[in-house]
């Protein structure tokens, strides 16, 4: 992309907008950061730059349906996600991975056995550092495995990576993407512009996956946890790939659904030619990223489980499977209108019982008595939640408490990992008063 003598107007002053701006000038074009917060650093909130742009880069935190984005869009402007603005300037291969749960894992896991194969991989995208702060510094012998989020695919419309990775459709992000189909629509934006030359890896137990498969151009490689494919999937114990043992399950960090990550990373590991010693090797040394289901001590002899990356009801189902033990769960967050009748309805027998506090308390009680899941009470603050939680595992006899909001965090704190911190601290505070 040619930008000498083109101005380039990223909207949105976070982390990846001013990478996206820098990577800009760069290349010899004019870069002007618009924000909607006139007190954002680096930034402008006058309006009149979008009169001057050649180019619109929209950060992932501007919905496409903005109406700045619509309107550039009906002018003739050209308008790249801040996603495919990188990319164009990207000659390293690109491994995109997208889903509702186990993006980062997944990423963080295809990144690790890449580098332990001596492919020199970086790992990029929604797990912090931004695709446009590496994208042209990589050569053509490296590879990008990219975290995507449906926010940065949401309005992509050349994005093609040489494989994209499709792990899971659950509900999430409704109050963005306005409802299901479109929120499919986004996920499905990883696929449709690869070629046959491209490889596909995608869940053949999703149901809303699967009716993505139409629109595939790519080479098809499915994962399965319930059946072989022809591609990754569970037999007998063991991690097989089109017909091949690749490593036992029970040596394995990661459990349950948790699986679907490394099923995936197999997929895309083997079709980059990694041998299986090597895969196997580089998964067992893998340990999972923090705040998602990290044993994070005892209290009392309880051992204590930090999801804080638990943001929907699907996850928190995912990470209650995984368990091994009889479990107690801390819930809630906020608001979004999740559906937890539906988590109820779904939770393993092996769920005894629940502490819930945030923002939307009352309707995860209302829906347990709904749903005549009765071991399950309210508590003021993540502190009291944790040692409220102790308490009904001891009287339950369980082994767990697991902290698993199945919520956003935004009613209390910026992010998960300011909300797992805080649990962290109570686990820690716990344990000193035991």
């Amino acid at each position: 992309m040619d930008l000498m003598g083109k101005t380039v107007v990223v909207y949105g002053a976070g982390l990846s907008g001013i990478s996206a701006a820098q990577l800009a000038r760069d290349h010899g074009g004019r870069a002007i950061i618009y924000d909607d917060n006139p007190k954002k650093l680096h930034a402008t909130s006058c309006a009149s730059v979008f009169g001057e742009c050649d180019i619109l880069v929209v950060s992932p935190g501007v919905p496409s349906s903005n109406p700045r984005v619509l309107d550039a869009r009906l002018d003739g402007k050209q308008v790249l996600s801040e996603l495919e603005f990188a990319s164009v300037f990207c000659r390293a291969e690109q491994i995109a991975v997208t889903g509702t749960n186990g993006k980062t894992t997944t990423t963080l896991l295809i990144d690790h056995i890449l580098k332990c194969a001596r492919i020199p991989s970086h790992a990029v995208g929604n797990l912090g550092a931004a695709f446009s702060s590496v994208a042209d510094k990589l050569d053509a012998m490296e590879v990008a495995v990219i975290e995507a989020s449906s926010f940065q695919l949401e309005g992509a419309r050349y994005f093609a990576p040489d494989i994209a990775v499709l792990l899971n459709i659950t509900p999430d992000h409704l109050d963005r993407h306005g409802d299901m189909q479109r929120y499919i629509g986004a996920k499905a934006n990883v696929f449709l512009r690869q070629s046959a030359s491209d490889v596909a890896v995608y869940n053949a137990d999703d149901e809303n996956v699967l009716s993505l498969e139409p629109v595939i151009r790519a080479r098809k490689v499915p994962f399965s946890l319930s059946r072989p494919v022809d591609g990754a999937y569970l037999s007998s114990g063991f991690v097989c790939y089109k017909g091949m043992p690749v490593t036992e399950v029970s040596d394995i960090d990661l459990a349950g659904r948790e699986l679907e990550d490394v099923l995936a990373a197999v997929a895309v590991a083997a079709e980059k030619g990694v041998s299986f010693y090597t895969i196997a090797s580089a998964i067992h040394s893998f340990r999972r990223p923090g705040f998602r289901r990290e044993d994070c001590g005892r209290v009392k002899g309880i051992r204590m489980f930090n999801d804080s990356k638990a943001t929907n009801v699907f996850s928190t189902v995912s990470a209650a499977e995984s368990m091994s033990g009889d479990t107690v769960l801390i819930l809630g967050g906020a608001d979004r209108g999740e559906d937890f009748g539906e988590l109820f309805a779904s939770l393993p027998p092996t769920v005894k019982g629940a502490v819930v506090t945030g923002e939307n308390a009352d309707r995860i009680l209302s829906a347990a008595s709904e749903k005549g899941f009765l071991r399950i009470s309210r508590s003021p603050d993540i502190f009291d939640a944790c040692a409220d939680a102790v308490e009904l595992a001891e009287e339950l006899d369980c082994e767990n408490v697991l902290f698993s909001p199945s919520s956003k965090s935004y009613d209390r704190y910026t992010d998960f990992v300011e909300r797992g911190r805080a649990f962290d601290a109570a686990v820690a505070r716990l344990s000193r008063e035991k």
